[in-house]
């Protein structure tokens, strides 16, 4: 056996440890009881928080859906953070009695975490006696009629920072909606899920989420990446903390509907892990040196999931080119992989998309297809590694209906 081919089985073990590391998270998750759910006193007051960048066509379905709530609506304000808007997104929102609105002209448009530590520290300044914690959504999104009365229960749990079960809204639009309508069911009920029934750390996917005002005010919103969320939850980590999942919390979001912009989104996500990576990995190591815990070790991983997909690829590739002629069972062992992890995919497809009530017949193909999701996930990843992202690029929004479907 060359040294050659000796690196690349290191490397493809090592892939595959962590690749365990994230199925057996999942499989003690799935099959331990769930949590007791937290008291409904007290009722905390939230500031809602929307980011919007010329969002007036879609803004008002978030806003009927929040006043909806089956919550007190004296426990609750919004905060429109209407960002470089040249469009009459503020205007929708001043419609509104329950709305106040903060318009960002100047500073950086690098993303929504810029706007986020902006609004936060304007909202803590101006307004910090009239709220106990931050609820955070994107302008198109739509909130369960019990959002609110779900994430109040995480809260009294103990938790300072909350993630809501963020769903796909009107799925059934293109094949690529349908694709995000399988993902976000399958990161819900195993990544998200598993941790919160753990204790380990789920991590914010953007939107649908609270964070307790204390926090805030010790620590403020600060990050640096184009994932202000993954980053968010990595430094919660890093501070001995975690983030909670609420899965009866749940909110839905509009997907995107091609494949460029479905691309160019995935490629975002990759290059904010890397940025994450690269700024973090030494104050982690310090504070998994000084206090080694699973919540830690569990972070890193998720950050690493990307790089270890690659390796896997590009090791068994080449070591199926590589192999010599009397291990003729090697590219057979690969292909009878390949297939399990295909049909596994499809299990975990149907079993979580049947929970939250998207039929199968309405997914068509793109339910047998959406491994090439995955596929391409994994090409953007490698892509974000040679070519990174420098910008966030808006996403053009149709808007959602009140209901999470069509």
């Amino acid at each position: 056996m060359t040294a050659v081919m000796i690196i690349l089985i290191t490397i493809l073990v090592l892939s595959l440890a962590l690749m365990a590391w994230f199925a057996q998270v999942a499989v003690r998750g799935l099959i331990r009881s769930r949590k007791q759910k937290g008291e409904s006193q007290p009722q905390h007051r939230f500031a809602v928080v929307i980011c919007a960048r010329n969002e007036e066509n879609v803004l008002v379905h978030l806003l009927h859906s929040i006043k909806q709530q089956d919550y007190p609506s004296d426990l609750w304000h919004i905060y429109l953070l209407a960002d470089h808007c040249t469009d009459r997104t503020a205007e929708v929102g001043r419609r509104y009695d329950f709305v106040t609105v903060y318009e960002r002209s100047n500073g950086p448009t690098n993303g929504k975490g810029d706007v986020l530590s902006w609004g936060i520290q304007k909202i803590l300044t101006d307004k910090q006696d009239t709220f106990d914690a931050l609820m955070v959504f994107d302008a198109d999104n739509v909130a369960d009629q019990n959002f609110m009365k779900h994430m109040n229960a995480a809260l009294n749990k103990g938790n300072a920072i909350v993630q809501g079960n963020r769903l796909a809204g009107e799925p059934y639009t293109t094949f690529v909606t349908k694709w995000y309508a399988i993902y976000w069911t399958l990161y819900s009920f195993f990544y998200s899920y598993p941790r919160e029934k753990l204790g380990l750390s789920c991590f914010l996917t953007g939107t649908g989420f609270v964070i307790k005002k204390n926090l805030l005010k010790e620590h403020g919103w600060q990050t640096f990446t184009i994932t202000e969320d993954v980053e968010q939850s990595f430094q919660q980590c890093l501070r001995g903390g975690r983030v909670a999942f609420c899965v009866d919390a749940v909110c839905y979001d509009e997907q995107p509907a091609d494949l460029i912009t479905m691309v160019r989104q995935l490629t975002r996500w990759c290059t904010g892990s890397y940025q994450i990576f690269v700024h973090y990995v030494p104050e982690w190591f310090r504070a998994f040196r000084q206090k080694p815990s699973a919540r830690l070790w569990d972070a890193m991983c998720l950050v690493l999931m990307g790089p270890a997909s690659i390796a896997m690829f590009l090791t068994t590739t080449l070591l199926g080119m590589t192999l010599p002629a009397n291990l003729p069972y090697g590219r057979v062992t690969g292909l009878l992989f390949f297939l399990l992890g295909t049909i596994f995919t499809w299990i975990g497809e149907r079993g979580t998309t049947r929970y939250v009530g998207i039929p199968m017949y309405r997914l068509g193909l793109s339910f047998f297809t959406f491994p090439i999701f995955l596929w391409i996930y994994m090409f953007c990843s490698l892509f974000s590694l040679i070519f990174p992202q420098r910008g966030w690029k808006p996403i053009v929004h149709r808007g959602l209906t009140d209901v999470g479907e069509d």
